[in-house]
């Protein structure tokens, strides 16, 4: 399993970081088709816990994606505000076929999964954009190996045993304190404006991206699954591997706009 989860690492990580160097139009597209991935993810894990979800209105959460990257920043609310919206029309006249709890996953799924995404897109278009979501991923891949390292080792006093029963306290402060040495060093490598404020928001983001990880965690345990999918050798679906970046990157994204606009 670890030689599985190195080997995809050593794929993915190299093709995944030259995406995000380009940005534009291949950021966009591949975000949009890992959020398309992620919510049929999503739309299974709903399904094998004998609910269900509009698959119509899933898919176009998804769409929400480039049709946000496309327009004004100011029209972005009148976006989601319009697609509730239909949903609820989409709902009354499907009714009873569909129930209010359908119809409340469908609209978390598609905000969970769509708009987690599209803040990566956010974060690539400020300034020094790169580096942004360069920074949010160094957080959340050494978080999680600090976390499995130290907590496999250290590891005796459960973080949250109903939801994921192998994480410990020890792992999460081990990730705590790996993720923010990480970005000392991020800091110490890369010449943009704003280090003092990536690095007092680094735990903060540490800390999201764990309880990302544990949110996950408790849609597989509410299907009685182990995986969201089998998409990616070693390390499972979308879901799993992208569960810490749906909250790291908005919580990073406007936690950055808030400071560097207070100082």
């Amino acid at each position: 399993m670890l030689l599985k989860r190195i080997l995809s690492a050593l794929i993915g990580i190299p093709l995944f970081v030259l995406v995000i160097y380009k940005g534009g139009i291949y950021l966009l597209l591949t975000v949009f088709i890992l959020a398309i991935l992620a919510l049929l993810e999503f739309k299974n894990i709903i399904k094998k816990s004998e609910c269900k979800v509009f698959p119509v209105l899933l898919w176009m959460g998804a769409f929400l994606i480039p049709l946000e990257y496309m327009i004004e920043n100011k029209y972005i609310v009148y976006a989601i505000i319009f697609y509730f919206v239909f949903c609820l029309l989409f709902y009354i006249f499907y009714f009873p076929k569909y129930t209010p709890i359908d119809l409340s996953f469908t609209l978390f799924g598609a905000m969970y999964v769509s708009l987690g995404f599209f803040h990566l897109l956010l974060l690539r278009n400020l300034q020094f954009g790169f580096w942004l979501v360069i920074y949010v991923f160094v957080i959340v891949w050494s978080t999680d190996t600090g976390a499995y390292f130290i907590g496999s080792y250290l590891g005796k006093h459960k973080l949250a045993p109903a939801l994921s029963p192998s994480k410990s306290w020890e792992g999460f402060f081990g990730g705590l304190v790996v993720s923010t040495l990480m970005v000392y060093l991020f800091n110490r490598s890369v010449s943009i404006t704003g280090e003092g404020t990536l690095m007092l928001i680094a735990p903060i983001v540490s800390i999201a991206g764990q309880l990302g990880d544990l949110f996950e965690s408790s849609l597989k345990r509410f299907a009685k699954i182990k995986d969201s999918s089998n998409i990616i050798p070693g390390h499972g679906g979308i879901l799993d591997r992208f569960d810490s970046t749906l909250w790291a990157a908005p919580v990073t994204y406007y936690l950055f706009i808030l400071i560097e606009r207070l100082v």
